[in-house]
């Protein structure tokens, strides 16, 4: 019976965190969706990912959202602009790369929310787009910008 119930708080704790998206992360799924009149593909038991960073803070994050477009047409040179106004004005451009050579984009937006700090990564190539969105401790954001490849590697180290 124990297990029982402890089996419902971790589903109900999963569903919770997967409906934790903030408007600006929906906002920019919506639009690179109408772009391509699509949707991002499913990630299977992504909830229990969310329950492992909200338990074990992994590099310092605390929650995950993740959208995965895939089998997409080349976008239009007017996709990163609908995306900066999808993110809105309380985002801070972070980093920003672009190869039209190759038509690929990175673009990485930061906000301080509390003590916290959020990461909106966009990234987008020929036929795959993704979105992530990270809730990132303040700490756990020093140690990482501090030398970002040796805590890429060594995430659970301090």
């Amino acid at each position: 019976m124990r297990r029982a119930a402890w089996v419902v708080a971790a589903l109900v704790f999963c569903g919770a965190a997967g409906q934790g998206a903030d408007r600006e992360f929906s906002d920019v799924v919506r639009a690179i969706g109408d772009e391509f009149h699509t949707r991002p593909i499913r990630t299977p038991l992504f909830g229990f990912v969310n329950a492992f960073a909200a338990a074990t803070h992994p590099g310092g994050t605390k929650h995950i959202e993740l959208a995965v477009f895939e089998h997409l047409v080349t976008y239009d040179r007017s996709l990163p602009d609908n995306i900066r106004r999808a993110v809105g004005a309380s985002w801070t451009p972070f980093i920003q790369v672009r190869s039209d050579r190759d038509h690929e984009s990175v673009f990485v937006y930061l906000r301080q929310v509390g003590r916290d700090w959020k990461l909106l990564v966009v990234t987008m190539e020929r036929a795959e787009t993704a979105v992530m969105q990270l809730t990132l401790d303040a700490d756990g954001l020093s140690r990482w910008l501090s030398d970002p490849e040796h805590h890429a590697r060594h995430w659970n180290s301090q």
